[in-house]
């Protein structure tokens, strides 16, 4: 299960300009991984989009229109299939998955690496990917008469509760 530690980001770059984005509330979502096996089962994360803010309310509000988000109200990410962590030091692994990002009902494919690390009974996946306004079949907004570039750099810090599964030992008596 996701803590309330969890947060996305993401940065949309125009010509002088960065236009920054986040999500630090509406996250959900779920891990199945076997540290000792060094395999991942399956993740799921989910956003309701009202959260997504940026520093400017007006922005903030722009974007919303600009993806229509009050008729889509959640983006998620899955992987659907088992994938491998590459051992990176003491409790740390490294990733690089592919997953289906699911965003204004559009379904995509979409690599995705990352750092994952265990620390006091919480597992923290760092994640970054690019996404693409035309891969979604949209095009990128304009912000100030500048044209949004393509690529939007996301990233997330996706924090789970980590507990061991111990094998448990039948006592008769």
């Amino acid at each position: 299960m996701l803590t309330d530690r969890s947060r996305v980001n993401f940065v949309a770059h125009a010509p002088l300009h960065k236009f920054k984005g986040w999500a630090e509330e509406g996250l959900s979502g779920g891990l199945d991984i076997d540290l000792e096996h060094g395999m991942v089962s399956s993740l799921h994360a989910e956003v309701e989009t009202r959260c997504f803010q940026t520093p400017d309310q007006e922005r903030t509000r722009a974007m919303s229109q600009f993806f229509n988000l009050s008729e889509h109200p959640y983006a998620t990410f899955k992987i659907g299939q088992q994938i491998s962590l590459r051992p990176a030091g003491k409790d740390c692994w490294s990733t690089k998955m592919p997953g289906i990002l699911s965003f204004v009902d559009i379904h995509r494919l979409l690599p995705v690496i990352g750092k994952l690390r265990l620390e006091n009974e919480r597992l923290i996946w760092e994640l970054q990917c690019k996404w693409s306004f035309k891969a979604y079949g949209l095009k990128a907004p304009r912000l100030l008469m500048l044209t949004v570039r393509d690529i939007v750099d996301i990233s997330a810090r996706l924090e789970f509760i980590y507990q061991e599964e111990k094998d448990q030992e039948n006592v008769h008596q």
